[in-house]
């Protein structure tokens, strides 16, 4: 959602969606005698996360970040954090190779402060689940924060990073599948 003042993106509810699905779809999935043993498993698994993301919104809220005049804001649980544009020297939007999530790549707003000492410190915020796009969050940070802030820079060295291995894979993919259709024939 963008307005005059702000800009703000929540979280979105894509992922807490398709875990109710794949509950709902491993629960039918027991009631029959096909597999019970993968039906518990996975109605236990998807259980489990289903619960966690009740309680998170029902206790502590969406996450959400908003960039306006004063500076970024973000909220991730019940932690809300105010970095004003004072103390912020470059900021990048970019992907990032995800080590530990389903999937293989996620958005992320990196933010260097200033910092007087020799290591400067560095604030990653989440952009993936949340109803935003990147050139959105670019323009208002150039808006609110200056064309200075922004680092376009880094933002698309890291994106022709991701490039090149998305480009890898799908090469990797084709030489599989032509390997898989000469070896039949």
């Amino acid at each position: 959602m963008k307005s005059q003042d702000c800009y703000t993106a929540k979280e979105a509810f894509t992922f807490p969606l398709i875990c109710l699905v794949c509950l709902a779809f491993n629960i039918y999935w027991g009631c029959s005698d096909v597999w019970p043993v993968g039906a518990i498993v996975g109605t236990a698994f998807f259980g489990i996360f289903t619960s966690v993301y009740v309680y998170k919104y029902s206790r502590f809220g969406r996450d959400f970040f908003r960039i306006d005049a004063n500076g970024i804001t973000y909220k991730e649980w019940s932690k809300t954090t105010t970095l004003k544009w004072s103390d912020i020297a470059k900021c990048a939007v970019y992907y990032r190779h995800s080590y530990a999530s389903g999937s293989l790549f996620y958005r992320v707003l990196d933010i260097i402060l200033l910092s007087e000492a020799k290591r400067s410190k560095s604030i990653s915020i989440g952009l993936s689940g949340k109803y935003c796009l990147n050139k959105n969050v670019i323009n208002a940070i150039k808006q609110f924060g200056g064309s200075d802030i922004y680092d376009s820079q880094t933002s698309q060295s890291n994106n022709k990073y991701v490039a090149k291995i998305l480009f890898a894979i799908l090469i990797g993919i084709i030489i599989i599948f032509a390997y898989s259709i000469l070896t039949e024939t």
